[in-house]
């Protein structure tokens, strides 16, 4: 007989990135576990479809009301993950589905950890509780003036202790912690050596069958830019590209095309589009794999913040080569000049890209590495595999 578990996800809180991860987990565990699926949304978009018969689907609105929103105490665990009051919202509905299930595994995501979890112990303390993580510590401020980085830098110094101190308490309380990094897994295993047994590495992976294609493939003299361009990290990304690296591949390569990807590209963003020709926006996300498909390059994430990790795989499963910055890659099992390209300067993401464009065999050679690294590493059957281990 198939076990139950609770599936606590926080839909329209997140980026998209974080969000295709949790649904992938779901994915997953729906082969073992016969699920109640926990939504907290606060919009009106979509949730996931819940006609499957081992998924039952519950949705929480955010409640109305005024919230405190400018006032936020000095050491509130996780700010950037921290969804505002959830647990308010979501503890009647918590304590109904717990009072009628008897859940062996609970799984809570990251956006929820700093408002359910000890709730979840309380009510199932028998439960084995899983959660993906990421590590709260993060100094910022890359793109903020002098001021308001110093500022930031006293802020996190105070509060450091305190978050690591949370931190430590969400590992005893945990019976399985999920990260997508190795750095991550490090920093969490620092915490406490009697837990670090907990902690295990499930990085970020795609299904290659979602990137199939049997017909022959025409390489055009083009560049995408592939990350979240509706962001202020992808806004100023795509800005600088346009303005520091792409003239340079412009005189080399004059017919160059570049291509952005992105339903909800910012304004800024679309405004290039209308001021050069070359720059094409393609707002129909489905026919982007065809586009990267066909081009000679693509360009991840150039800054923090850009949602990139899912980007550079889908364009490894793609064949195709990426060019990237060094902050763009160093989460991922990677080689400058084997199956990615690296630099961190415009000149030097210029030069890669230019060498693309002019040299097909060097685009081929890289993409086939990447495809390679893909199938070791992050292809969805292996990761599978491993998370249905653990659980």
């Amino acid at each position: 007989m198939r076990e139950r578990m609770l599936f606590l996800s926080a839909r329209n809180q997140c980026n998209e990135e974080a969000e295709l991860r949790t649904e992938s987990f779901l994915e997953i565990l729906l082969e073992k576990f016969d699920i109640d699926l926990l939504e907290y949304c606060s919009c009106e978009r979509g949730g996931i479809a819940d006609s499957r018969p081992a998924l039952t689907v519950h949705r929480v609105g955010r409640a109305a009301g005024p919230r405190r929103l400018l006032l936020r105490p000095l050491n509130r665990l996780r700010p950037k993950a921290h969804v505002e009051d959830a647990g308010k919202d979501l503890r009647t509905e918590i304590r109904e589905l717990c009072s009628h299930h008897a859940y062996s595994h609970v799984f809570v995501s990251h956006r929820l950890l700093g408002n359910c979890i000890d709730l979840i112990v309380s009510l199932l303390p028998e439960a084995v509780i899983i959660t993906d993580a990421e590590h709260a510590w993060s100094s910022g401020g890359e793109n903020e003036g002098p001021v308001r980085r110093k500022l930031r830098h006293h802020y996190h110094r105070i509060n450091e202790a305190r978050v690591r101190r949370e931190e430590r308490r969400l590992m005893n309380k945990t019976g399985l912690l999920l990260t997508a990094t190795e750095w991550d897994a490090l920093l969490f295993k620092s915490l406490s050596f009697a837990d670090a047994g907990k902690v295990h590495v499930v990085p970020p992976f795609v299904d290659l069958q979602d990137y199939q294609y049997a017909g022959s493939v025409s390489r055009e003299n083009r560049v995408m830019l592939h990350w979240a361009m509706n962001t202020v990290h992808g806004k100023n990304a795509a800005i600088v590209f346009h303005e520091k690296v792409y003239p340079l591949i412009q005189a080399e390569v004059p017919d160059v095309e570049c291509c952005i990807v992105g339903s909800a590209v910012h304004p800024e963003v679309l405004a290039l589009s209308k001021a050069d020709p070359s720059v094409k926006i393609i707002e129909d996300y489905r026919l982007a794999k065809e586009y990267i498909r066909s081009s000679k390059a693509v360009i991840a994430y150039l800054r923090e913040g850009c949602e990139g990790r899912k980007k550079i795989l889908e364009a490894w499963a793609l064949r195709t080569p990426v060019v990237t910055s060094l902050r763009g890659a160093e989460e991922l099992i990677c080689e400058n000049g084997r199956n990615i390209l690296l630099a961190g300067t415009a000149g030097g993401i210029a030069e890669h890209v230019t060498r693309l464009l002019q040299i097909p065999e060097l685009g081929s050679l890289i993409a086939d590495q990447a495809y390679r690294t893909l199938l070791n590493h992050y292809e969805a059957s292996n990761v599978k595999a491993k998370v249905l281990s653990l659980v």
